[in-house]
């Protein structure tokens, strides 16, 4: 029984210990709860305070455009760098020939960058959108820590012919001045691997060895739903599309092979991809046309069918048009009419207060009016009648006189003058009208 002893010992001891273990477990996960609860308005402060740059963020668009941003900076410093030193031309004793020389020492035109400032994620996006005229896309990851990855953009990237290819063919570029923004054939992207986005990149291609270049044909995932594009796009584009490569240059080994052959191999891609899009693009055509001619013959068919019906309406909405303008016009005929009256009772109640003064009374003004067909009206006014009151006795005068001109002007001759409407307020002394003088009067309906 002495043996039997120890084990129930050792049993209970282990039993004991466990308990406080486990309750100091539960306790930790406890106190990480709370602290997370407590630290999370400190955490989404910081976030506004300091917002995710290129380097933070794997699926970050901000992020991922900082990245391509930054590197078409250091893209175009590096053109910039690689600018061809020429030495001044020498003066032979030809003024022109001189002249010349200085005007193409002096014209050297800086190329652009062809790479996009957009992140890989919209990049997908937008080669995929143009579906099925996507363009090709060409990657290259750059490493600050490699030797050889900035002598590479000098010596290759910024190669005169390699930029003029680029350029001429890609679309969304850092500068969209040449006209190709939408239309090329070849989408140019890079980034840092010291990046989120760019390391994203390296990941998935499986770079080792840099400098890295790649060309590929990126196609939209018809197998996908719209439902999970649309819940891809917000996360991970890559999986909404399938890539294949066509050009594949990474490793020291690349700094053996000569710019142009690069740009041989890149030029013969790129032309192999534009004659494939140039047949999608006929046959594209070919059934657009079968289409439309189906849908011309369907469309004669039904005008055929329906051409007394369209008559029918049409001749309906003529009628109802004219009988429209007609009920306009003669409403319009009232309004005028009305409005003549009340321009003609307005005139006949401004008259009853302003009398013709007597012949030779103080601050007499005597006008004569002449018509447009040469008959004299001799009427006179006080010096400080306005204009208004002028207007108004011509009104009255002519209706008086069945005289048809409902809309007239006034002007003088000596001096030559022209009364509007923001004369109607101004005495007849403030206009030079007096004591006497020769008004012209003109139909302005005429």
């Amino acid at each position: 029984m002495s043996s039997t002893a120890p084990p129930p010992a050792g049993i209970t001891t282990t039993a004991f210990l466990y308990s406080p273990l486990r309750a100091a477990s539960k306790l930790l996960k406890i106190i990480s709860i709370l602290l997370r609860v407590a630290l999370w308005p400190l955490f989404k402060a910081a976030n506004m305070t300091f917002p995710p740059k290129e380097f933070d963020g794997i699926y970050n668009s901000i992020g991922a455009d900082r990245a391509a941003k930054s590197f078409v900076s250091f893209m175009r410093g590096q053109i910039s760098a690689a600018r061809p030193i020429v030495s001044p031309p020498a003066d032979d004793g030809d003024d022109n020939n001189n002249n010349n020389r200085r005007t193409e020492h002096h014209s050297y035109a800086e190329p652009n960058c062809p790479f996009t400032s957009r992140g890989y994620n919209s990049v997908l996006s937008e080669i995929a959108n143009r579906a099925p005229d996507s363009p090709l896309l060409l990657v290259y990851l750059h490493s600050p820590l490699h030797g050889d990855g900035t002598n590479f953009i000098r010596k290759y990237l910024c190669h005169p012919q390699l930029l003029q290819l680029l350029n001429a063919n890609s679309t969304g570029g850092d500068d969209t001045s040449a006209g190709n923004e939408g239309n090329g054939t070849v989408v140019c992207w890079g980034a840092s691997v010291h990046t989120a986005d760019g390391q994203r990149v390296r990941d998935m291609m499986d770079v080792t060895s840099f400098p890295f270049m790649a060309l590929l044909n990126v196609k939209p995932n018809r197998s996908n739903s719209s439902e999970d594009s649309r819940n891809n796009n917000n996360n991970n584009n890559s999986a909404n599309v399938t890539m294949e490569l066509l050009l594949r240059m990474e490793g020291p080994q690349i700094m053996t092979i000569p710019p142009a052959q690069i740009t041989t191999y890149l030029s013969t891609s790129i032309s192999r991809h534009a004659e494939l899009l140039a047949q999608a693009e006929a046959q594209r055509l070919q059934r657009q046309e079968e289409i439309r001619l189906r849908e011309e013959q369907d469309r004669e068919y039904q005008e055929a069918l329906l051409a007394d019906q369209i008559r029918e309406i049409e001749q309906r909405e003529r009628e109802e048009r004219e009988r429209r303008e007609e009920e306009e016009r003669v409403e319009l005929e009232r309004l005028a009419g009305e409005k003549d009256r009340r321009r003609l009772v307005d005139a006949m109640e401004l008259m009853e207060k302003c009398v013709e003064p007597v012949v030779g009374s103080k601050g007499m003004a005597r006008l004569r009016f002449t018509l447009p067909n040469g008959k004299k009206v001799d009427r006179r006014f006080q010096s400080l009648d306005t204009m208004e009151v002028v207007k108004a006795f011509l009104i009255v005068h002519f209706n008086e006189q069945e005289v048809e001109m409902k809309n007239f002007g006034l002007s003088t001759n000596f001096p030559k003058k022209t009364f509007g409407e923001e004369d109607d307020n101004k005495t007849l002394e403030e206009l030079g009208l007096a004591p006497q003088a020769v008004v012209m009067v003109q139909d302005l309906d005429a």
